[in-house]
């Protein structure tokens, strides 16, 4: 919209971190911001625009793009009283960069790099790949790429900052016919440095591991880095931070299809297998704590301590197709939809003012419907949203810290130091927070398409993985069996009819699952039934007395057949065939 991609980028990162006051308020804005850049359009999402201007929208799950899979920390320095612009944020070496000596706060984007030794930690320890309904195979450590890596700082508590990694499966090949996988796990640390310096730790904000198949091209390819700008072109004469290509010849059309690159190399993303089946074992730091939320189906999650600051986070799940669509409408029809209207207009540029202006103009836009929380977006798009045709499988988990739902304290206390849950869904747009606990259920909020685009219906899927502890916190249960109730709320009030199950309780975790649910816009609803709680021993006391069982009487009779006399005992005695009582 006449802003150039580099200071598209900047001027982003200008509102991701300035007039930030409240640790929430950080962790809100931060986590959007790295979903909004971390991403590129799949290429099902093609920018083809159409010849009338118009306005242009979509949804699918985007794949990574290269320049956001770089380690960084960057400095934020509040603009001075009196003064406009949003800040200053410097490119720190490291926690300690005297060039960042003077910054309020440090944002540290890192990239978790493979394990090399059993002595690593925040590290990606393996890969396992199954096709369906084969075993696992365990995949090999081709290598980390080659980026600038960020130092740790052990006493602030930041771990250091890699690369992603390529790992081949022995067997295994995705659609793209070779046995190539690229593994992307990220996490943001962020740190006070106006707070007493006892008080100075990094503490975790956000965390996402991704699986993509891959091809790998040769030819004349460059890395990205990250580098600091002096000014940022805005007038405001504000130093920050950009991406660029390291190396001569780089044709930034080139990469349009590489969701990683380095020095001769670009990785290109494919399609799983159909239900492939993948297991991600990470080492990460405690801190990460909280709900995880992504994409996948029949999810398996393990976690065992390493010691009192890491656990072993195993996640083993089924890949899922998801829907993905577009949608144009044509400047001089958008009168005709008066929500998608008044949307845009209030949405545009922040309600700049001159949404009318660009109505006039020749040009086309185009906007994307992020994955996570655009219901609003969606409902006003839905009508003219078309589905793409295309595979999209995809294998991926993120955290979310939004732990206190509805301000139950059993989400509020067991995720201050521990992972609570793991919600897993096909749909296309989805709540990326934790599920609400109300009138007694678990309600998560998801939205899609009917209609596939052969015209079939578009079944939903979703899991839920939540540890056994928090789930009888929520419902007072005792250790006695659990059974599930999972029903689906239609956007017209009804109630559909899911296949669900709990499919196991086992390692401290309980896992169930909601199948063939249909869209738009449905709430998931899960209840957890107890039939008959188990008494511990200590309440044995709190029991009311034992019932004296009674004694039947014995009845004895007589039973003649010719010569033949049996005698018959019992509380209802009866002759034997043949026989009769005496």
């Amino acid at each position: 919209m006449g802003v150039s991609l580099q200071k598209l980028k900047i001027t982003v990162l200008f509102n991701m971190l300035c007039h930030v006051k409240s640790g929430l308020a950080l962790k809100t804005t931060l986590l959007a911001a790295a979903i909004f850049f971390s991403f590129m359009p799949t290429a099902s999402q093609a920018y083809v625009y159409p010849d009338t201007p118009s306005f242009g929208s979509g949804f699918s799950e985007p794949y990574p793009s290269p320049e956001w899979s770089l380690s960084a920390l960057r400095g934020y320095i509040p603009v001075a009283p009196g003064k406009k612009g949003q800040g200053d944020h410097p490119l720190c070496a490291s926690a300690s960069d005297p060039h960042c000596a003077n910054v309020d706060s440090i944002l540290a984007d890192l990239i978790i790099p493979p394990c090399y030794s059993d002595a690593d930690r925040i590290c990606v320890e393996g890969l396992e790949i199954g096709a369906e309904g084969k075993p696992l195979e365990k995949a090999t450590l081709d290598h980390e790429l080659t980026t600038n890596k960020t130092p740790a700082d052990a006493k602030l508590g930041l771990p250091a900052g890699g690369s992603a990694s390529l790992w081949n499966a022995p067997s295994v090949a995705h659609q793209g016919n070779t046995l190539s996988y690229a593994v992307i796990v990220s996490a943001g640390y962020h740190i006070d440095k106006k707070a007493p310096i006892n008080l100075q730790k990094f503490e975790a904000i956000r965390f996402e591991a991704k699986v993509v198949p891959v091809n790998i091209k040769k030819g004349a390819y460059c890395g990205y880095e990250i580098f600091e700008v002096a000014d940022d072109g805005y007038g405001f004469g504000e130093v920050n931070t950009s991406s660029r290509m390291v190396g001569e010849g780089c044709k930034y059309s080139e990469y349009k299809e590489c969701i990683l690159t380095e020095k001769g190399s670009c990785a290109a993303p494919a399609e799983f297998l159909p239900n492939s089946r993948v297991a991600l074992t990470l080492r990460m730091d405690s801190k990460v704590t909280g709900w995880l939320f992504g994409r996948m189906k029949d999810v398996d999650v393990a976690i065992t301590a390493i010691d009192t600051k890491n656990n072993k986070l195993r996640v083993e799940a089924t890949s899922v197709n998801l829907l993905s669509g577009t949608a144009w409408v044509a400047k001089k029809d958008l009168i005709n939809y008066p929500d998608l209207y008044a949307y845009m207009k209030k949405n545009w540029f922040i309600g700049d003012g001159k949404f009318e202006d660009w109505l006039d103009k020749t040009g086309s836009s185009w906007g994307d419907l992020m994955p996570t929380g655009t219901f609003d977006q969606f409902k006003v798009w839905e009508q003219l949203i078309k589905p793409n045709p295309e595979d999209n499988w995809r294998w991926n988990f993120a955290s979310s810290n939004n732990n206190n739902a509805n301000g139950t304290n059993c989400f509020a206390q067991a995720g201050k130091d521990k992972l609570i849950g793991l919600v897993t869904t096909n749909a296309p747009i989805y709540d990326s927070g934790a599920p609400a606990f109300k009138d007694g259920a678990l309600s998560y909020k998801v939205a899609g398409l009917h209609f596939k685009a052969d015209g079939s219906v578009f079944k939903g899927s979703y899991d839920l993985a939540i540890r056994s502890d928090v789930a009888r916190c929520l419902y007072g249960f005792s250790n006695a069996p659990i059974r599930a109730s999972v029903s689906v709320l239609s956007s017209d009030g009804s109630t559909q009819d899911v296949a669900s199950e709990l499919v196991t309780e086992k390692n401290g975790w309980m896992t169930l699952s909601a199948k063939n649910f249909t869209f738009s816009a449905p709430t998931i609803k899960v209840k957890l039934i107890q039939d008959k709680p188990l008494v511990s021993g200590t309440d044995q006391s709190k029991q009311s007395a034992p019932i004296a069982k009674s004694v039947a009487k014995l009845k004895v009779i007589v039973c003649v057949k010719g010569k033949m006399i049996k005698k018959v005992s019992g509380s209802n005695p009866k002759c034997p065939t043949g026989y009769n009582a005496n």
